[in-house]
């Protein structure tokens, strides 16, 4: 049996696999698409008059609010299932949380409002060594729950896991005897395991502070007892046997792992200043209609039939096994997203298919080479080989940018962000597995069938933008495309500087209303009511729909108090002639209640965002300038440097036109559009690589008189095709989205297909030629005259001869090998020479 044989029985079980999870298990629906649980938690402070706990000035309780907003976020993350949670500050003193796909609500809720309070307490009237005449002795319970008997000197007793409070006000002592250190104290790195007796501990760390405290108190207190509350109840209450320097310390006193891990994850997402209870908790219902989401799934299956009628139609034979390896793409990256029990919305399910659209890059990439191969003269299975070796290391390192991209992303960004960068890693691993392994393998598979080397199989002939005439100079012409890039940019970026970018309600304070109907309404006409008054708003229903919870822009500040007032008191008599609001039986009121709410997107996560792109950025950078540096890491500086201009030039012409857009057309901004930026920046990065790859290849086979402008031009043209190409697949993809998803994701496709488009043009017409001006200025040498290359002849290399001549009419016989050598032997190329026809049986490989 061969190699490539065992790849396929692997790839065959991989796929059952795939297949089995898929049709077993189901995708966590987010909250756009199946709903889920809303609640509001107000604070509750134990002492409402200290300061300290609960200030009194609103600015430094909105303070408070949003460090409690965190640390809920944090929290969230822990909940199986979860990866896009909302929460929002509504007023002053409560928070409005969102949660999709959660199985179990109420053990969700526990941990949200938990405070997580981590307290370690010196027990100094417990009788020990030191402390003989202790007013307290005591003693383990004996049971599995690892709890501690207190038996006082009249013989009374305290359970620690029946009477948790009584511990604290007559043991501890908390009025007079505060807590050694706090949870504030500990690093996030809390980690749970099990110990050499097969316990259950947590590993925690202390900062440099907790560090230097932990130690003196150790030192000073050896033999004594150091309890450790969590939540008000005693864990376990060590004796001290020798002084611990190190800031390192385990808690024990689990019942079970899972336990020591909730509880790793609570001091890891830190506790709550303030306590929270629960005043309203609602199941509300999807977003957005069935309808809606049928839109996109149709849409989306189009597109991909189009992707995959023009692989067929363009690659032949590759094409129809780079359409069998982009179902199993689909096959596996959705049964990933099920084991990970990645959320779904609306927005997911669109850059899933879009992923899927993107997944072909690799098989492009890799045919294209194929096709240089075989044209080159060599046999179908060197071809392949060779095919596959040369198109893996612009396939790896534009992965790796992504993959860069992505890490920062997942360690910096929103929820909401992590889970998109998440997603977009998963797809990327996947799509590499299914063109490098099962692609190559079939491929492999076929070279021994005669069928399968038939030339016309592999559309040598199909290519774009051949001609008979000259040599298109792009990089010659750099500054016409500069030109044209500052066409394109600067009117949006002024818009932008003077009006900036039209946030929506997201990025925005606003007004939140719940309101009552008298009969169950529909979303999408409660909707359309709304934006008769606000634009800006989203609306949820709960309670069989009688039930909605409307999101607005509008805000007091903002407008002013007499306009606001009045823009309410329209939506309220809208929404009551439309729908009939219902009463209160109680006060025989409207139910029709209003609060202001802070931005769901607020300002430190869109710096953070900006922050994680700026990482990014200068990672790539680094890791650009050692992969190119041919001739050290400075001369590979300009690549990484040269990627990241034209990254922030696509970034630029995006920002512009929503500026232009959202002033001419009012369209707004969201989060979905972050989404796109993110996107369109990795999809930038993996085009430019391709042609940088092609640079860093010809510069080791330079032609004979041929200077680095004429090589890094050749390089373009010779990339040009598989650039349109990988682009074209996702234009398809989205152009469909575009005309049959619906209006309500459009703004999203419309902003992904810009930037993909930008994209394609800048690693082609802007990259390239900013890599020429560095040399230049590097090199410090006068710019030569520039011509064409038919004015200064080139010796070509026997193997890529014909590909050089990129602009030959096309031909789809392929030239014998003793013609390639006899255009090769010739120490000039002027006009490509037409290949003889060979008579004949049709040749084979």
């Amino acid at each position: 049996m061969s190699r490539y044989q065992r790849y396929f029985i692997g790839v065959i079980i991989l796929t059952i696999f795939a297949a089995y999870i898929v049709a077993t298990q189901s995708l966590v629906r987010g909250l756009d698409i199946a709903g889920g649980i809303r609640v509001v938690l107000q604070a509750a402070p134990k002492n409402p008059n200290d300061p300290e706990e609960w200030p009194k000035e609103h600015d430094k309780r909105l303070e408070k609010m949003k460090s409690i907003r965190r640390t809920i976020q944090n929290r969230v993350k822990g909940l199986g299932g979860v990866t896009e949670p909302r929460v929002v500050i509504q007023g002053e003193d409560r928070l409005v949380v969102e949660l999709p796909g959660v199985k179990d609500p109420d053990a969700a809720l526990e941990q949200i409002k938990s405070t997580a309070a981590l307290e370690f307490y010196y027990l100094r009237d417990v009788q020990n060594a030191n402390n003989p005449l202790g007013k307290w002795r005591i003693e383990s319970t004996g049971t599995d729950e690892r709890g501690y008997i207190f038996i006082g000197p009249r013989g009374e007793t305290i359970d620690s896991i029946k009477q948790p409070e009584e511990v604290l006000e007559k043991v501890v002592d908390v009025k007079n005897n505060k807590p050694i250190l706090t949870g504030k104290y500990l690093l996030p790195n809390a980690r749970a395991n099990l110990n050499q007796k097969n316990q259950a501990v947590v590993s925690i760390e202390f900062n440099r502070e907790g560090t230097e405290i932990f130690r003196r108190f150790t030192r000073a207190h050896v033999g004594d007892y150091l309890a450790v509350f969590f939540d008000g109840k005693l864990l376990t209450a060590p004796t001290i046997n020798e002084p611990i320097p190190s800031g390192k310390a385990e808690i024990s006193g689990f019942r079970s792992l899972q336990e020591a891990r909730r509880m790793a994850e609570f001091l890891n997402a830190g506790a709550l200043p303030v306590p929270l209870k629960v005043i309203a908790k609602d199941a509300v219902e999807p977003t957005l209609g069935k309808e809606t989401v049928q839109k996109v799934v149709k849409a989306g299956v189009v597109g991909l039939i189009l992707v995959m009628a023009f692989m067929l139609v363009f690659y032949r034979l590759p094409g129809l096994i780079a359409d069998v390896a982009l179902c199993l793409y689909a096959i596996y990256v959705i049964a990933a997203f099920m084991l990970i029990k990645a959320t779904m919305s609306l927005a997911g399910v669109a850059a899933l298919i879009i992923s899927i659209g993107m997944a072909v890059d690799a098989n492009i990439l890799i045919f294209e080479r194929l096709k240089e191969e075989l044209r080159s003269g060599k046999t179908l299975r060197a071809a392949i080989d060779a095919g596959f070796t040369r198109a893996f290391t612009a396939i790896f390192d534009s992965n790796v940018c992504t993959a860069i991209t992505c890490a920062i992303l997942m360690w910096y960004g929103s929820p909401s962000v992590q889970s998109f960068a998440t997603t977009l890693l998963i797809g990327v691993a996947i799509s590499m597995f299914t063109a490098i392994t099962v692609t190559r393998t079939i491929l492999h598979l076929l070279v021994d069938w005669e069928w399968a080397q038939n030339p016309v199989l592999y559309g040598l002939g199909a290519r774009w933008f051949a001609t008979s005439g000259k040599v298109l100079n792009i990089v010659g012409r750099r500054n016409w495309f500069f030109a044209l890039s500052g066409i394109l940019i600067i009117p949006g970026l002024v818009i932008w500087g003077m009006y900036g970018l039209n946030k929506g309600v997201e990025f925005k304070s606003g007004t939140s209303v719940q309101v009552g109907f008298v009969k169950p309404v529909r979303l999408n006409e409660v909707l359309s009511a709304v934006r008769l008054i606000t634009p800006g708003c989203t609306v949820q229903l709960a309670e069989g729909k009688t039930m909605a919870f409307i999101t607005t822009d509008l805000q007091r500040k903002r407008l002013g108090e007499r306009t606001y007032e009045s823009k309410i008191t329209e939506l309220k008599r809208v929404l009551d002639e439309k729908f009939t609001i219902r009463r209160d039986p109680r006060t025989d009121k409207p139910l029709f209640a209003e609060s202001s709410v802070e931005p769901v997107i607020s300002e430190e996560l869109t710096r953070n965002a900006v922050i994680s792109v700026i990482l990014a950025s200068i990672a790539i950078v680094l890791y650009l300038s050692s992969r190119f540096a041919i001739g050290g890491f400075v001369a590979g500086l300009k690549f990484g440097v040269s990627a990241v201009i034209a990254l922030i030039h696509d970034s630029a012409f995006i920002i512009g036109l929503f500026a232009l857009l959202g002033k001419v057309r009012g369209w707004e901004i969201d989060s979905l559009f972050v989404t796109a930026v993110l996107t369109v920046i990795g999809f930038s990065v993996h085009d430019t690589i391709v042609v940088f790859d092609r640079i860093r290849e010809n510069l080791k086979h330079r032609l004979r008189g041929e200077n680095f402008e004429q090589l890094c031009n050749r390089s373009v043209l010779e990339t040009l095709t598989r650039s349109v190409n990988t682009s074209l697949t996702v234009v398809l993809t989205l152009a469909a989205l575009i005309a049959l998803g619906g209006p309500l994701l459009r703004q999203f496709y419309v902003a992904m297909l810009a930037g993909i488009v930008i994209g394609t043009y800048s690693s082609i017409f802007c990259a390239t030629p900013l890599l020429v001006i560095w040399e230049n200025l590097a090199t410090r040498k006068r710019e030569p005259k520039r011509r064409t290359f038919e004015e200064k002849p080139l010796v070509a290399r026997p193997e890529t001869a014909l590909e050089e001549e990129t602009t030959a009419a096309v031909s789809t016989d392929i030239e014998s090998t003793e013609e390639q050598a006899a255009r090769a032997a010739a120490s000039t190329v002027t006009k490509p020479a037409k290949p003889k026809r060979k008579s004949g049986k049709k040749r084979r490989f």
